[in-house]
């Protein structure tokens, strides 16, 4: 279903920080968006100049990275919460 590269990207992320459905925390999960967000943006503005295998699999790790951390479940703050 995907390539190598993809399932070895999606095994790291799933190693480190869960299953999409596991919640994570808020601060964790929307500072791993924006780093994801701006390796998509790089790999993207590379793959553009230049064609090559490496730019092309760069652009696939963040695409694979955006789209996992884009998914991934986020535990709110809750005021019901004992403290």
């Amino acid at each position: 279903m995907y390539s190598e590269i993809e399932d070895t990207v999606i095994q790291a992320l799933q190693k480190e920080f869960g299953m999409i459905y596991e919640e994570n925390e808020e601060h964790i999960v929307m500072e791993k968006v924006r780093i994801a967000r701006h390796l998509y943006e790089k790999a993207t503005d590379d793959f553009r100049v230049n064609q090559s295998a490496q730019n092309y699999n760069h652009l696939i790790i963040a695409m694979v990275s955006l789209q996992y951390w884009n998914q991934k479940k986020v535990r709110l703050f809750s005021t019901r919460e004992d403290f």
